[in-house]
């Protein structure tokens, strides 16, 4: 199992970034710190596409 970590400091900025490192690596868990987003703006979506919920 691998389990991954991020301190993205603003996901909307680091999205594509984060996406893309998703897709290359392929972890079990990915958390993610600092996203500076209120949950009705998470994009579920697109984690949601690479499989993660």
């Amino acid at each position: 199992m691998i389990l991954a970590t991020w301190n993205v400091n603003s996901l909307n900025v680091r999205l594509p970034h984060v996406l893309d490192w998703l897709k290359t690596n392929q972890p079990d868990v990915l958390a993610i710190q600092e996203t500076k987003l209120i949950d009705e703006k998470f994009p579920k979506a697109a984690f949601a596409e690479l499989g993660y919920l």
